[in-house]
């Protein structure tokens, strides 16, 4: 039998909210982009760039308009892959 991988994606999400965390981590298959794809549109989830050490250091990302630091993402109001953390 195979893996139900929306079932674990919605287990994921439910559980990562009953216990208050702020941040999901799962496989990226295309359609695990897509559920997410839609549960953001809709609603049930945020897209959120983290801010690190209170905006001292950064994040840098890749987006559709190519790679850039979190300010840059969060002036053109666009998400994208966390790529690293720096600070």
């Amino acid at each position: 039998m195979g893996k139900d991988t929306i079932a674990d994606i919605i287990t994921s999400i439910q559980n990562a909210d009953m216990n208050r965390k702020g941040t999901v981590r799962i496989g990226s298959t295309n359609i695990t982009e897509n559920i997410v794809k839609i549960l953001l549109r809709e609603g049930f989830i945020e897209n959120r760039i983290p801010r690190i050490l209170g905006g001292i250091g950064i994040v840098i990302l890749s987006t559709s308009q190519g790679i850039m630091t979190d300010r840059e993402a969060r002036l053109k109001r666009i998400g994208g892959e966390i790529l690293c953390y720096i600070w």
